[in-house]
């Protein structure tokens, strides 16, 4: 009998670090094959997912012996906590391990939306000698706006400051007293979005959030600023980005995460010609030291869920 299955990839040494005392079915692609998934699960022990393995009401029903679900990864949307919580179905996770990797993310997307050096690959390799509208912006002395104070917010603040920009933050769930406003300044919404030179989105996709940064919202930017998205998907207006950008009215954006995933051809079109963007498949976080630091603390956290 199965006693843990993994339905997404994950660092080959936690695998057999786990198989020494369990026995683990490995398949990365089951979180996208559900009725394998519900049948590998019925009498598994724990369940250790990335953010493509949708656990809802029906999977939970299913996994009859479930204790401990454990995510890899920085995400939790896929979840249904509420679900897990009445079945007594603990979920471990460490987002803290990735906060490294969505702090360089976002920095480099900053730096590169900025100059926009990236954007001239073709022209030059066609024999053009662009300068002239590639002259960028630094991003030290800049504001950077961070839409959402996770961990990974935190290590793009650290760097941010370290490179000489100012950072601001709002965060509907962190109380004033926090003390990440020791190191971040607090704004309102409005504030932060038109102050900032850069603005990144690091809110997950709670239902209330969906669309927070929208036509309003943007229409509030500067038009020199640029957009990182490495939140949930759908709290940015990825339609209305796109048409900022096409009428010049957004100097760049990125995006780590969609509300359609992964893009189809309908969910794709709205980016069609778009310049100036920069389009990731939830790579934010996803590093060869991220993803082994992160897949060996689900490996100690689900052994502390089963005792072992």
């Amino acid at each position: 009998m199965v006693d843990i299955v993994i339905s997404e990839f994950m660092h080959k040494n936690a695998i057999a670090d786990l198989s020494r005392d369990f026995e683990v079915h490995y398949e990365p692609t089951l979180g996208s094959d559900l009725p394998s998934l519900s049948r590998a699960v019925r009498h598994a022990k724990a369940l250790i997912i990335r953010d493509r393995t949708v656990v809802d009401i029906p999977l939970i029903a299913q996994a009859l012996d479930l204790r401990v679900i454990g995510q890899v990864g920085a995400v939790s949307d896929n979840i249904d906590m509420l679900s897990c919580e009445a079945r007594g179905v603990s979920i471990v996770r460490a987002p803290d391990m990735m906060a490294d990797a969505i702090g360089e993310y976002v920095i480099a997307s900053a730096m590169m939306l900025m100059r926009g050096a990236f954007f001239a690959t073709r022209e030059v390799m066609a024999g053009k000698w662009p300068r002239g509208h590639l002259v960028g912006r630094e991003i030290n002395g800049r504001t950077l706006g961070l839409v959402g104070l996770d961990f990974g917010a935190r290590a793009a603040a650290q760097r941010a400051q370290a490179l000489g920009m100012k950072v601001i933050g709002w965060d509907p769930f962190l109380k004033s007293a926090h003390p990440v406003w020791r190191d971040v300044e607090r704004v309102e919404f409005d504030a932060l979005l038109s102050e900032s030179d850069v603005v990144s989105v690091h809110l997950p996709a709670r239902p209330e959030l969906i669309g927070r940064v929208g036509t309003a919202a943007l229409a509030r930017l500067k038009p020199t600023a640029v957009l990182i998205s490495v939140g949930g998907g759908g709290v940015v207006d990825e339609a209305a980005v796109a048409n900022m950008l096409s009428i010049g009215r957004l100097r760049g954006a990125a995006f780590d995460g969609f509300e359609t995933e992964p893009l189809n051809s309908e969910a794709g079109s709205i980016f069609a010609a778009v310049p100036n963007l920069v389009l990731t498949p939830r790579i934010a976080d996803l590093t060869l030291e991220s993803h082994l630091r992160s897949s060996a603390a689900i490996v100690a956290k689900v052994r502390g869920a089963l005792n072992l």
